[in-house]
């Protein structure tokens, strides 16, 4: 230590007393049991008054975004700490009164949903222990558990004989995968590997050489046009350029259009670019479509191209014995992709990334002296992250409590809701269904009876502006729609742009997203009542319709 350190901490280094006096508070086991025991049912209480919500708060508080800008714009750290209850009441009206109410069973409107009760009891475990799964010095039991839950997630989708299971399960040797925070760091996981795979050595001599050595122009990544925006995130962060993502049209049904696919393999290898990877969507964030995952399968398999699927959202269909089926093919990709706090109802943040190849991520694999050192069993030595919480306990603990019969459950259900929105929908002459569903997510948009009579008669005479000048207008009506649920409050739905329509121009659609437990099919009725009623208020008062 630098003598100018040591100077300044004996300058002024705090009393015994004083040090005590924290230790005892903050950190030993606890110090004091009563007051560890009074503030942990304090905070389970606000958990609770929270997630039942009695007083019936709306989704959104009464609250702007210029007000929450001041509530939370003290710049000064506080000099001392404050009590306790202070901090318990100034996180209750500040921060838990001013949140979005994600499970309240009329938010329909994006991915996050209402999480299991027990959730929020695993999470106070993960931080009382608080291991960090980078090394096995950091994390004992859960370095085991880890590599457990990452063998159920790899036998759902690659699906091989148990004796290999029981072989790689606790291997010190074998990464099946990674737990990550998510699915974008699954993402770049998976394509960091692709991309060693296609060009070996790059990771340790760089881009421009290995690129320079290979002969190839270029280096691109295949997807469809409903591909995750993290695709792109992760090709500009390997240093390929987020405009190497070639985008694949879909066809009315939101899914990559394979003929075309192989077309533009043949075309970029005529060009000589290097194709480091195909990207299938098992569930497409917008429409929640799958793509033809045995045709990209077998596309790959006979363009020996890396296969990754993102089934970030689909994944936790291979749960279900019954509904697993429309996900086949996946077990023939490279790499695969699938999110916890999705549809596997974990709290934020959970994913994961598994590899058919048990030895794909030896790709990555990497040692540090005083950590990471060769020979050792060290989970962080193929992770793109170094500290990681110990995540993997949400998905053990979930599994064990809620077993198959309970996910197959709560995904047939979700299901249900889908199926009875849409019919909601189609037999409502004032909204036009835009989407056919695959898992849980249904875009429609709110058109009057009359302005789809409009459209159809249009359309019939070929008169292209027309429809395109009225379907602007509608956009512009669905926008306002949208925004003005969203600030009542009483309900949520959430909006996004298809240009697979079937009009041949962006259209405005709103999107709703049934994986909410609470939510009721009555309360899906009403939903589409207040957006009728918001729509026929901005139509009657828009000039645009007069």
């Amino acid at each position: 230590m630098s003598h100018q350190i040591i100077d300044l901490v004996n300058k002024n280094f705090p009393k015994d007393a004083e040090i005590e006096d924290l230790r005892r508070k903050f950190f030993v086991g606890p110090g004091n049991d009563k007051t560890f025991r009074k503030w942990g049912e304090t905070a389970m209480e606000l958990a609770f008054e929270w997630l039942k919500n009695p007083d019936e708060h709306k989704i959104h508080a009464d609250v702007s975004l210029p007000e929450l800008a001041k509530i939370m714009g003290e710049i000064d750290i506080p000099e001392l700490g404050e009590k306790i209850d202070n901090v318990f009441h100034e996180c209750r009206e500040k921060i838990l009164n001013n949140s979005v109410r994600i499970n309240n069973p009329r938010y329909i409107g994006h991915m996050t949903t209402g999480v299991p009760w027990f959730s929020v009891v695993v999470d106070i475990l993960i931080t009382s222990i608080n291991q960090n799964q980078v090394k096995i010095e950091t994390a004992l039991a859960s370095s085991f558990v880890e590599k457990q839950t990452l063998a159920w997630l790899h036998r759902l989708v690659y699906n091989n004989n148990p004796d290999f299971y029981q072989s790689v399960i606790q291997n010190e040797t074998i990464a099946l995968g990674n737990i990550t925070s998510g699915g974008t760091m699954g993402n770049l996981t998976a394509l960091a590997v692709a991309r060693e795979h296609a060009l070996p050595g790059l990771r340790r001599q760089g881009l421009i050489k290995s690129l320079k050595a290979s002969g190839y122009s270029n280096v691109v990544v295949l997807a469809s046009q409903r591909v995750h925006y993290s695709i792109e995130k992760s090709m500009g962060i390997l240093g390929l350029g987020e405009e190497n993502v070639v985008k694949i049209p879909v066809d009315e049904n939101n899914k990559m259009c394979t003929d075309l696919l192989q077309k533009k393999i043949t075309q970029l290898r005529k060009e000589n670019v290097l194709i480091m990877a195909v990207v299938g969507i098992a569930g497409t964030t917008e429409t929640g479509n799958i793509d033809p995952m045995e045709d990209l399968a077998d596309i790959c398999r006979r363009e020996k191209i890396w296969f990754h699927v993102d089934a970030a959202w689909g994944g936790a269909l291979l749960l279900s014995n019954d509904i697993k089926q429309v996900l086949k093919g996946v077990e023939h990709s490279d790499s695969m992709v699938i999110d916890g706090h999705k549809l596997l109802y974990l709290p934020m943040s959970h994913g994961a990334v598994v590899f058919k190849d048990t030895h794909s991520l030896d790709l990555l694999r990497h040692h540090a002296n005083y950590i990471l050192r060769k020979g050792s069993v060290d989970l962080g030595a193929t992770s793109l992250e170094g500290s990681r919480r110990f995540n993997a306990l949400k998905l053990w603990f979930s599994v064990k409590m809620l077993g198959r019969k309970g996910y197959d459950i709560l995904l047939k259900k979700s299901l249900q809701l889908t199926l009875k929105l849409l019919q909601l929908i189609d037999e409502h002459e004032d909204f036009e269904r835009t989407s056919s569903p695959e898992i849980c997510i249904l875009t429609y948009r709110y058109a009057p009876a009359a302005k789809q009579a409009e459209l159809k008669a249009c359309s019939k005479r070929k008169d292209r502006k027309s429809c395109r000048e009225l379907n602007e207008k509608l956009n512009i009506i669905n926008i306002d729609l949208q925004k003005q649920q969203r600030e009542s409050g009483r309900s949520f739905v959430s909006r996004t742009t298809l240009e697979s329509t079937g009009y041949n121009q962006e259209i405005v659609v709103l999107r709703a997203v049934l994986t909410n437990l609470l939510t009721k099919s009555e309360f899906l009725s009403e939903i589409l009542e207040e957006q009728r009623l918001i729509g026929e208020k901005i139509v009657k008062s828009s000039t645009a319709f007069h």
